[in-house]
């Protein structure tokens, strides 16, 4: 079995390569990139001979094709998908090969694959495609799918998310969550999607001891995230979908909030004398210079907090009812967010390869995993088992 891996060198990449590795399923690895020399550092550090590194660029179709064309899975780690999305799979639909998955979180990029006629193109040549499958969405809309299992019917689904300031990514990671919690901000309440200003909602939600410590109560604000288009396609009848985040610790949210307030989180140019500038772009480049660089006196890398005590996690809340009682299911996980978003994509790539993937043409996480119980439990127990910091627990309440 043949894996390719788009956008190999980057850092979402690393893990699943990380854990395909641990998995031992694939009898080759092709990761390829745009920057070979990249790929090829990859492969040298990891010292595997069932890693190949190649280059790739994703808007050249015809070298797409020939790499697809020899491969049984392709996996999408490029980004940022709302670019790199469409001619990957444009590409990907006049191959030969028959499995794709990506981690795709950017909502307009898989509203704009995911035509009727890409539908019927994919069916007809029986090909597998997972889009999403990451961290949120993918693992955790999962998740919710088996905590909806347990009842009869779900009305409201809550994630409350917290994104630690240390986490690796960069200021890529970071214009990234600006463009979700920016602007209009897409959110689901009672049954029908709303728009609301971003930063206008905040929340407090108490955090569970066993898993965050002594985080407690944080405020948390609206965040624009494709789980509130997905989840009713799988589950008709939920009401009210919820999704709330912030950086942590809350002086970083803060930060972002009043950067905001003075418009530096806008992407529309201003002219500054007789140049056009983005805030946005600006704002970025100034954070990489200080706050990000690990030499700024008061920058993100205070003194004194290891990897296991950052604040990056979820909390899942899925409230509904049980034989006509109401009903709590709660699962709580804090990890980081390399590790939650790369070992789905490799546990969903295998799944493929091993032909456990029922459903033909475009999926989401929430129709496709099916065995969602069995899928959450992998994707934890190996960050646990693979060395990475994990606490989690999940329980359900009845005849509340």
């Amino acid at each position: 079995m043949k894996l390719l891996i788009l956008g190999g060198a980057g850092t979402m990449a690393s893990f699943v390569i990380e854990k395909l590795i641990a998995d031992d399923y694939f009898d080759e690895i092709v990761v390829s990139d745009y920057n070979e020399a990249s790929a090829e550092k990859v492969v040298r550090g990891l010292n595997n001979p069932k890693l190949k590194a190649s280059k790739a660029d994703v808007f050249d179709k015809a070298r797409l094709l020939e790499l697809m064309n020899e491969a049984d899975v392709v996996a999408n780690c490029t980004g940022p998908y709302y670019l790199l999305l469409e001619p990957v799979m444009d590409a990907f639909l006049d191959s030969d090969c028959l499995n794709y998955i990506d981690f795709c979180d950017d909502i307009e990029a898989i509203e704009a694959v995911m035509t009727p006629e890409n539908q019927k193109r994919s069916k007809d040549k029986g090909q597998h495609i997972i889009i999403g499958l990451g961290g949120s969405p993918g693992v955790i809309p999962v998740e919710i799918m088996y905590g909806a299992s347990l009842m009869d019917e779900v009305e409201t689904v809550q994630l409350s998310m917290l994104m630690d300031e240390l986490e690796e990514g960069g200021p890529a990671v970071w214009d990234h969550m600006f463009e979700n919690f920016y602007g209009d901000v897409t959110t689901y309440e009672d049954g029908k999607l709303k728009t609301v200003k971003g930063f206008s909602d905040v929340v407090e939600y108490d955090f569970p001891k066993e898993v965050f410590g002594d985080i407690g109560k944080v405020k948390l604000y609206d965040l624009g995230h494709p789980e509130v288009f997905t989840i009713p396609q799988a589950l008709p009848n939920v009401k009210n979908i919820k999704i709330k985040c912030a950086f942590y610790p809350p002086e970083g949210m803060d930060y972002v909030i009043e950067m905001d307030r003075q418009g530096f989180l806008d992407t529309k140019p201003v002219k500054v004398g007789e140049v056009e500038v983005s805030p946005r772009l600006v704002f970025l480049k100034l954070m990489e210079n200080t706050v990000m660089n690990p030499e700024y006196p008061g920058g993100f890398q205070p003194e004194g907090r290891a990897v296991e005590d950052y604040g990056t996690g979820t909390v899942i809340d899925v409230y509904g009812t049980k034989d006509g009682k109401k009903a709590h299911f709660q699962s709580a996980f804090q990890t980081n967010m390399g590790t939650v978003t790369g070992y789905p994509l490799a546990v969903g790539a295998r799944l493929l390869a091993e032909g456990k993937i029922e459903g033909l043409g475009m999926m989401i996480p929430e129709v496709a995993i099916t065995d969602q119980g069995s899928f959450v439990n992998e994707v934890f127990d190996s960050i646990r088992d693979l060395g990475h910091p994990m606490k989690k627990t999940a329980h359900i309440k009845y005849g509340l």
